[in-house]
C-alpha cells in the first residue's frame, strides 16, 4: 500500500507540474483552441447548455461534452484561458493515475509508473493535455473504459489481468495463471474466477459501456466503434489460440497466401464473433451507451431541425473518412505519415519504441507470461493506428487515445532491460540514447532557426535541445557501468524538463508574438473603453471572436469595410498590410492605421484601421 500511494503522490506531483505550470499564462494559440474556448464561452454568455456556437454560427465540429467542462470552470474562474484549458489539464492529470492502475493490474506496480510517467512526458501528450479541445477528453474516458474492463477481468482472476497475484514479477507468476491451460473454458466448482476474459456478468461490464458513452459524447461515433473493435479483435485472437491449444482446430499448412486466408477464416468464424458479442455484453451496453450519449444528441438534433446532425456524421466524421478536411491529409497511406508522427510526438522516449515493438513481437512468439496483457495492449495500438491511417482526413491527434498503450509497451520493455532478460539489450539500448542525443543536437539548430526567424527575442529558445542531448550522455555513462535503475532515473528526469520547458515555459515567450490579442488591447486602447465593435477584411483567426468576447463582423468588399467603420463609431478593422491599398479610395477620411503587428508564425504584417 505504501508503495502505491508512493507511486500516486509523485505520479500526481510530476504530472501537475506538466499540466498546470504556466496554465492560463498564455493566448490561446490557433486555429482549434480558440474555436473551442470561444464556443464554450458564447455558451457561457447565453445560458445555453444545449446548442454549439462559434461566432453566433452553429459550429458541428464537435460533441458537448467538452463545452460542458468549460461551462463548469468558466461559472467558477470567469472566462479566460487558464479556465478554457483546466478541465483538459485536470483530465490529463487523471488519465496519467489511470494509465498507472491500467498498468498495474496489466502487469505491475513498476511497469504501471513507468507507463504513466511515458505518457505525461510525452510531447504531444503533454501539449493536448494543456489545450482547451476535446481531445484530453476523449483520452481520458477511452483510458478509463479499457481500465474498467481490464479490473473486472483482474479481479475474476486473482488480480491480474493475465491471471496470478497482482504486482508478481514474472518470475514469481510463471507457475498456475499464467499457462493457456487456466485460459480455457474450464471451470472448477464454486470457483468465483473465470477464466476467459471476459466480464461474468452485464453489471460488471457496465462502467466500461459508461465510459463509452461519454467517449461518444467528447467525441462520436469514434468513440465506441474503436474500443469495441479493439476488445473484439482481442478476443477474438485468445479464443482462436485457446481452440488451437484444445485441438478444436487443424494445424494450418501450405504456402503463405493459403496459411494467411485460413487464419483469417479461423479468426473472424461467427461462432468467435458471436461469443465475443455475448461475453462482453455488448447488446446491454450498447443501450448503456445510448442512455448515456443519446439523450444530448436527440435535443440538439430537434433544437436545430437536424442541421447539427447533418453536419456533424456527414461532413465531420463521414466526410473526414472519405476526403482530406481543410488540408489535412497528412502522406499517402503508404508514406507510414503516422509513423512518422509517433515517433515525433513521443519524444523522447519513441527513440526506443522500433525496439519495444520489436521485443512485444518477440514475446509473442515465445509465448511469454503476462501474454493476454501484450496482446490486449497491441490490439489497441493497432486498430488505433490501421483504423487512422486508412482515413483521408489526417491529423497528429487522432491517434492520441492510443498512447496509453504505446506507453505500457515501452514500459513493459524498459522493465525488461532493467531485469536483464534480453540478451542483446545493452547494445541497442545504447544507440537508442545516442539517437536522442542526436535528435537534441537537431533540436538546438531547428529550434534556433526557427527562433530567428519567427521569434526574434527568443533564439535562447533553441538551448532546450540541450536538455535531451545531456540526458542521452549521463545515461550512456551510467550504461558502461551496468547501473541500469541509473538510466532509467536520468531517462524519466530529462522527460520531465524537458516537457515542462516545453509545454509550460516557452509558450509564455512565444504567446507575446501573437496578433490577435495585441489587435484587441490596441482597438480598446484607443477607443478608451472596452465595449468595441471588430471587423476583419481579407484575414481571419478564430482567437479574434475569442479576445473581442462578441461576433466578428468578416467583411468581404472594400465598401462593406467603409460602411462597417462609418457605421460603428468604435469600430475597428483588421487586415493586412497587402489590402490597405484596395480600401484607401473608400475608408472615411479621419480613418488611419492604428498599429501594426507581424502575422503570427508567418512573414507578412497586419494592421489595425480606425479613428484614433
Amino acid at each position: 500500500m505504501r508503495l502505491l500511494l508512493r507511486h500516486q503522490a509523485c505520479l500526481v506531483l510530476v504530472a501537475v507540474l506538466i499540466f498546470m505550470t504556466n496554465l492560463g499564462g498564455y493566448a490561446l494559440f490557433n486555429e482549434d483552441e480558440p474555436k473551442n474556448a470561444t464556443c464554450g464561452a458564447e455558451m457561457f454568455r447565453r445560458g445555453d447548455w444545449l446548442v454549439p456556437t462559434f461566432n453566433e454560427s452553429l459550429r458541428t465540429d464537435k460533441p458537448i461534452l467538452v463545452y460542458w467542462l468549460m461551462l463548469v470552470s468558466y461559472t467558477v474562474f470567469g472566462v479566460s484561458e487558464f479556465s478554457a484549458r483546466f478541465a483538459s489539464s485536470l483530465l490529463s492529470v487523471g488519465t496519467t493515475l489511470l494509465t498507472y492502475h491500467l498498468g498495474r493490474k496489466l502487469y505491475s506496480a513498476e511497469i504501471g509508473f513507468f507507463a504513466s510517467l511515458i505518457l505525461c512526458t510525452s510531447l504531444l501528450f503533454s501539449a493536448v493535455g494543456r489545450a482547451s479541445t476535446p481531445d484530453a477528453t476523449l483520452i481520458f474516458f477511452i483510458t478509463l473504459a479499457f481500465t474498467c474492463y481490464v479490473w473486472v477481468v483482474a479481479w475474476q482472476r486473482n488480480g491480474n489481468f493475465s491471471g496470478g497475484e497482482q504486482d508478481c514479477e514474472p518470475q514469481q507468476q510463471a507457475g498456475e495463471g499464467s499457462t493457456l491451460a487456466n485460459t480455457t473454458d474450464v471451470q472448477s466448482p464454486g470457483s468465483r474466477v473465470e477464466p476467459r476474459p471476459l466480464p461474468m456478468n452485464w453489471r460488471l461490464a457496465t462502467p466500461f459501456f459508461v465510459a463509452i458513452g461519454f467517449a461518444v459524447l467528447a467525441k462520436g461515433p469514434v468513440g465506441v466503434v474503436l474500443p469495441a473493435a479493439i476488445l473484439v479483435l482481442f478476443l477474438l485472437i485468445t479464443f482462436r489460440e485457446r481452440d488451437q491449444e484444445l485441438e478444436k482446430l487443424k494445424p494450418i499448412a501450405g504456402p503463405w497466401w493459403r496459411r494467411g486466408g485460413s487464419m483469417l477464416r479461423q479468426l473472424f468464424g461467427w461462432e468467435r464473433i458471436l461469443e465475443a458479442v455475448r461475453g462482453v455484453h455488448f447488446g446491454i451496453g450498447f443501450g448503456i451507451v445510448l442512455a448515456v450519449a443519446l439523450p444530448w444528441y436527440l435535443a440538439v438534433g430537434i433544437k436545430t431541425d437536424g442541421n447539427w446532425l447533418r453536419g456533424f456524421f456527414l461532413d465531420h466524421n463521414l466526410g473526414r473518412a472519405l476526403s482530406a478536411k481543410e488540408n489535412h491529409n497528412g502522406f499517402p497511406f503508404y508514406s507510414l505519415y503516422y509513423l512518422v508522427v509517433i515517433h515525433l510526438s513521443c519524444f523522447p522516449w519513441s527513440v526506443f519504441l522500433p525496439v519495444a515493438v520489436y521485443r512485444l513481437k518477440e514475446r509473442f512468439g515465445e509465448h511469454a507470461i503476462w501474454r493476454d496483457s501484450d496482446r490486449l495492449v497491441a490490439c489497441w495500438g493497432a486498430v488505433w493506428f490501421l483504423f487512422f491511417s486508412l482515413a483521408s482526413t489526417k491529423l497528429p491527434n487522432y491517434l492520441l487515445p492510443m498512447y496509453p498503450a504505446v506507453a505500457l509497451i515501452l514500459a513493459r520493455y524498459f522493465s525488461d532491460w532493467k531485469r536483464e532478460e534480453i540478451d542483446s539489450g545493452v547494445y541497442s539500448f545504447n544507440l537508442c540514447c545516442r539517437a536522442m542525443g542526436i535528435v537534441g543536437i537537431l533540436m538546438v539548430i531547428g529550434v534556433y532557426i526557427a527562433a530567428f526567424l519567427l521569434f526574434e527575442q527568443d533564439q535562447w529558445l533553441g538551448l532546450i535541445g540541450f536538455i535531451p542531448l545531456i540526458g542521452a550522455f549521463v545515461a550512456v555513462k551510467f550504461l558502461d557501468r551496468e547501473q541500469r535503475h541509473r538510466v532509467l532515473q536520468t531517462l524519466g528526469i530529462t522527460a520531465i524538463l524537458l516537457a515542462i520547458l516545453i509545454v509550460g515555459i516557452a509558450p509564455g515567450r512565444i504567446h507575446r508574438y501573437q496578433d490577435s490579442p495585441q489587435f484587441i488591447a490596441d482597438a480598446r486602447k484607443f477607443a478608451g473603453r472596452a465595449e468595441i465593435e471588430i471587423g476583419t477584411y481579407r484575414y481571419f483567426q478564430p482567437s479574434v471572436v475569442f479576445y473581442a468576447g462578441k461576433k466578428i463582423t468578416v467583411l468581404q468588399t472594400p465598401r462593406e469595410v467603409a460602411d462597417f467603420l462609418a457605421d460603428h463609431p468604435y469600430g475597428y478593422v483588421i487586415t493586412r498590410v497587402g489590402a490597405h491599398h484596395e480600401l484607401r479610395d473608400d475608408l472615411p477620411s479621419n480613418v488611419s492605421e492604428l498599429s501594426r503587428h507581424r502575422n503570427f508564425l508567418k512573414r507578412d504584417e497586419l494592421i489595425l484601421l480606425g479613428r484614433q
